[in-house]
């Protein structure tokens, strides 16, 4: 059984939303070179991104504001 603390949940929340802050930046730059393959890879690792800050607040209990 592996034991979570408090501040290694803050930490994966904390990393969770800076890697969703560097895929709207990503999706940003893509949309910018108008090259379809580009934006469609970036729109999916938003939505990765979101969906990993998404499971990171629910298990640490927290939401972002």
């Amino acid at each position: 059984m592996t034991m979570t603390t408090e501040s290694d949940q803050t930490e994966r929340v904390e990393l969770a939303a800076h890697k969703l802050f560097d895929a709207e930046c990503a999706l940003h730059v893509a949309h910018q070179t108008h090259v379809d393959a580009w934006v469609d890879a970036a729109n999916r690792k938003l939505h990765d991104a979101i969906s990993d800050l998404l499971a990171a607040e629910a298990e640490s209990g927290s939401t972002s504001s």
